[in-house]
């Protein structure tokens, strides 16, 4: 990259709008997914790009919606907007043996409460559930999976089926392939 080119994009003429650094310096979502995001399996149905703060707690594939607030007296339409309502609440989760501070909105929080905690809901099988638990669910999964008390969970499941256990690096790829088969559309 020439030296004129490199100059423009670190130190540009304009500045971005409320900021005082180049836009090539300033944060960026998809840095910090990558980043954070490095030895975990690919999320199947990818970061969110509407929401994109949804990507790094348990947001339940809710994002702002729209609408509009209409008179009663002259019906004269007024545009709104409502937010998801979002927390940030300390979870115990069992296999890992420590809280989590995650931002989660109330709807998922119902749901930890009715499933019976962030294990269970973070393990959830179905499609829908792997659908809503978005980039950040999809890490604290990957996390939880790597415990031996889930691994064993696991095992113990395969010999009530009746298959036979399997050595680590088997068990590794199998669980890797599981989760890309159950989260596929």
């Amino acid at each position: 990259m020439s030296l004129p080119k490199l100059r423009q994009m670190l130190f540009p003429t304009h500045k971005r709008s409320f900021s005082h650094t180049a836009k090539i310096l300033a944060k960026s979502t998809k840095q910090r997914l990558k980043f954070e995001h490095v030895d975990v399996p690919p999320y199947p149905y990818g970061p969110s790009q509407v929401y994109k703060q949804s990507n790094f707690g348990l947001y339940g594939t809710q994002k702002i919606r729209f609408g509009n607030m209409v008179s009663k007296k002259n019906e004269i339409k007024t545009r709104r907007h409502w937010r998801p309502n979002v927390h940030l609440k300390d979870l115990y989760s069992e296999s890992l043996a420590k809280s989590l501070s995650i931002r989660i909105t109330t709807r998922v929080l119902r749901t930890l409460r009715k499933v019976g905690g962030l294990d269970e809901y973070l393990l959830g099988e179905k499609t829908a559930r792997i659908k809503e638990l978005g980039m950040g669910g999809w890490k604290l999964r990957w996390q939880i999976m790597q415990t031996p008390s889930v691994k064993e969970r696991l095992r113990k499941q395969r010999i009530a089926l009746g298959l036979p256990p399997l050595e680590e690096e088997q068990q590794q790829e199998i669980l890797t392939s599981d989760l890309k088969k159950t989260s596929t559309p």
